[in-house]
């Protein structure tokens, strides 16, 4: 009865034991699935292996003909430039030079134009000053002149007028030689006598009178009547009143 039940537990210890061992693996599996892990990259690097065959490349030949031409040509270039600069610089010293030439003529024509106005304001004015010196000079001559003939037709006519009342003077007895009176005499155009008065007395007051009374006796006086007409500016200047001083000479004492 023992032996039979022998191999029974056998198997049965080992199909235990086998779903043990199923269940695990299963399980882990389970849980790898679950914890996936991340995937990592990986950096690729291109590289180009040369072949062992190949050889160094030459380095490119340089054709020495065509490198003197380009250089020719630049220094061609360069001189054409420099001289166009040269050109130009020179044109605009020029153009400076003839615009300051232009400005100094410029200047000097209007220095000149100004000294010859001024130079011909100075002979307009010494001319003008000339003219009108003589000018002067010539009024100044016919002014002297009128005023000569003036005074000599009032001399004239003063004497007249005097001469014609020492002609009807009467001296009084009381009289004395060196008295002198003084007398002024108001005319009108027609000569004739509207006032006259004692201004300056011989301290005699029968002589002042004396002279006073020789005036009204002559009353109207030609010559004066004759200058009025002929020059009444005259008149009226010097005439019109007058001053005559009479004095007492050649008594017998």
């Amino acid at each position: 009865m023992k032996g039979s039940y022998g191999p029974a537990i056998v198997i049965s210890v080992a199909l235990h034991a086998l779903l043990i061992a199923v269940l695990t693996f299963g399980w882990e599996a389970e849980h790898k699935r679950e914890l996936k892990p991340m995937p990592k990259f990986v950096q690729a690097k291109l590289v180009q292996l040369e072949s062992k065959s190949d050889k160094p490349k030459a380095p490119p030949k340089v054709d020495l003909r065509e490198k003197r031409r380009q250089q020719e040509l630049e220094r061609q270039r360069r001189a054409e430039a420099e001289k166009k600069r040269k050109a130009a610089a020179e044109r605009k010293k020029k153009q400076e030079a003839e615009k300051k030439r232009k400005a100094e003529a410029a200047r000097k024509k209007r220095e000149a134009e100004e000294k010859a106005r001024k130079e011909k304001e100075r002979k307009e004015r010494l001319e003008q000053e000339r003219k009108s010196a003589f000018e002067d000079a010539l009024e100044d001559e016919e002014a002297l002149q009128e005023a000569s003939d003036d005074s000599a037709a009032v001399m004239s006519v003063a004497q007249a007028i005097q001469q014609r009342i020492e002609a009807v003077w009467s001296r009084p007895p009381s009289a004395r030689n060196g008295m002198v009176v003084e007398v002024q005499i108001n005319f009108v155009p027609t000569g004739r006598v509207i006032a006259s008065t004692i201004t300056k007395g011989s301290g005699n007051a029968a002589v002042d009178r004396s002279v006073l009374t020789a005036v009204k006796k002559v009353e109207v006086f030609p010559e004066v009547a004759e200058v009025a007409r002929e020059e009444p500016s005259l008149f009226e200047r010097q005439i019109r009143t007058t001053k005559l001083i009479f004095r007492v000479e050649g008594l017998r004492q």
